[in-house]
């Protein structure tokens, strides 16, 4: 192997990993729908019946969001969102990238 080549396998591993993360991580919209969040993390119902629920991962959002976020406990006025995001491993689980209140 030349001195040149040999810096590259490195490099060719880490683009390889970046897009399998990439590919796992698919933007996502999901709602609108009820949120209801405690100290760990919050979970997205859509539906007046919610049978679907999802997993919303608040730890990217800026901190303003997390706060009112933290409102939202199911007790009193339901807090009604659209969360766009990332998945994140399966289909009901989302890292959250921006949070969109319908008041």
């Amino acid at each position: 192997m030349t001195r040149s080549a040999h810096w590259l396998s490195p490099v060719l591993v880490l683009l390889a990993t970046g897009a399998a993360q990439a590919q796992r991580a698919a933007p996502v919209t999901i709602g609108p729908g009820r949120i209801i969040c405690n100290a760990t993390f919050c979970e997205l119902g859509i539906g007046e019946k919610p049978r679907q629920r999802y997993r919303v991962i608040a730890s990217r959002l800026p901190e303003e969001e997390i706060h009112r976020l933290r409102k939202c406990t199911g007790v009193g006025r339901p807090c009604i969102v659209t969360v766009d995001g990332l998945l994140q491993g399966d289909q009901t689980k989302i890292m959250a990238t921006r949070i969109t209140w319908q008041d």
